[in-house]
């Protein structure tokens, strides 16, 4: 498919009014497009402001990479940045001992995000800035792969019963485990996002598709490149594309050669088209107005270039989701761009138990049903103090 130039209604000149901290970010983030901003200057008293703004946007490698003034060893953003690429050392090298022990066990997984993605997009784990390590198995090498994660030393950070594990399996997606004093060094999914989210990706499809990156002395299997994309604006959409870095995988992304008349019928299919539109949109804006897009202008759904203007605005605020709040639901809805999965969302959403139905109420398993009850009741609750707190504005 040829890339055609994107026209949302912005500024040639620029993507949106950018605040001043905003735009060193974007143009580090993006510095081929924006060479004329790609290394300012940057004071002491600014390197703070920006550190804290780029811990937001989980872009702290790029900032210390596209800033000469940083390189100092007292800077803070290089000092930060430094950490980090210890960090992202030892979680590499934990990975590939997860890769052994998993292979002995006769589990696949597909490592996600993390460091993988890191060298996968940049030639380098420590120039993508990550916290946890992500793997993907099959829905029924759950069991087989938390027994081995418990064997290397890790613990799950919630307790289930027999019959909530069952439950979980079928309507979650994910297992946090800690290990030592590390507070959430790793997740097991088995889904790329919860039920109710009503985003079904094909499991065995992304292994059949799958790719192997080598990472150090090691070589590990993660999404092939198309399923990547789409795994990652779905990511974004979640977390509603509060962090820069987001869009900073799927704009890098976006210039590999990838089979765009693949991913976009797929998207379609999966009913999640608005979503990889308005993120690729709001990438390459970022990046530069004038920049082609893989995606053409007279091909855009309703509503993409409301929603792209948006998330630009909300980046500049460093606006964090609450992803608790009703408002966070609504605005999940109102991205799908079918009705279907709009009232599927809906319906399981409020029908379907959570870890903090578990938390709150003790029930038997002979008696499990009941968390039916409490999931609707808590949310009828939730619904009714947000329309209070509106009614006395």
């Amino acid at each position: 498919m040829a890339a055609t130039a994107l026209h949302l209604g912005f500024p040639t000149e620029s993507a949106c009014p950018f605040e001043s901290a905003f735009r060193i970010l974007t143009a580090c983030c993006f510095p081929s497009a924006n060479s004329a901003l790609a290394a300012p200057a940057v004071s002491a008293r600014e390197a703070t402001r920006l550190l804290a703004s780029a811990e937001h946007h989980r872009v702290v490698p790029a900032l210390n990479v596209a800033i000469p003034s940083c390189r100092t060893s007292t800077n803070p953003i290089r000092l930060r940045a430094m950490n980090h690429a210890w960090r992202a050392l030892q979680l590499t090298a934990e990975l590939a001992r997860i890769a052994h022990h998993f292979e002995q066990h006769g589990i696949e997984f597909l490592a996600h995000k993390g460091p993988v993605l890191g060298q996968l997009l940049y030639g380098n784990p420590a120039l993508r800035q990550f916290g946890d390590l992500d793997l993907l198995v099959r829905p029924q090498h759950v069991e087989r792969s938390v027994m081995a994660l418990v064997q290397l030393g890790y613990e799950p950070r919630i307790r289930l019963s027999g019959r909530q594990e069952t439950s979980y399996i079928r309507s979650g997606y994910e297992y946090a485990f800690c290990r030592n004093s590390d507070p959430a060094p790793l997740e097991l999914h088995w889904r790329m996002v919860p039920r109710f989210f009503s985003i079904r990706f094909d499991i065995a499809a992304l292994f059949d598709r799958s790719r192997l990156v080598k990472l150090d002395n090691s070589t590990v299997r993660t999404l092939g490149n198309e399923d990547l994309l789409l795994a990652l604006c779905v990511h974004a959409a979640k977390h509603e594309w509060a962090q820069l870095g987001m869009l900073r995988d799927i704009f890098t992304l976006s210039q590999f050669e990838l089979d765009w008349n693949w991913i976009l019928p797929e998207a379609r299919k999966l009913g999640i088209l608005k979503i990889v539109q308005a993120s690729v949109a709001t990438a390459h804006v970022l990046a530069s107005p004038k920049s082609p897009t893989p995606i053409k202008a007279d091909t855009m759904l309703s509503g993409v270039g409301a929603l792209v203007v948006q998330i630009i605005e909300n980046l500049q605020k460093d606006h964090e989701p609450d992803t608790d709040s009703i408002g966070y639901f609504r605005r999940q809805i109102r991205i799908r761009e079918r009705w279907s999965d709009r009232v599927r969302f809906v319906t399981r959403l409020a029908t379907t138990p959570s870890i903090e139905e578990w938390k709150i109420v003790q029930i038997s398993d002979r008696f499990s049903g009941l968390y039916h009850l409490v999931r609707a009741s808590r949310l009828l609750k939730r619904f009714l103090n947000g329309t209070r707190r509106l009614w006395i504005r």
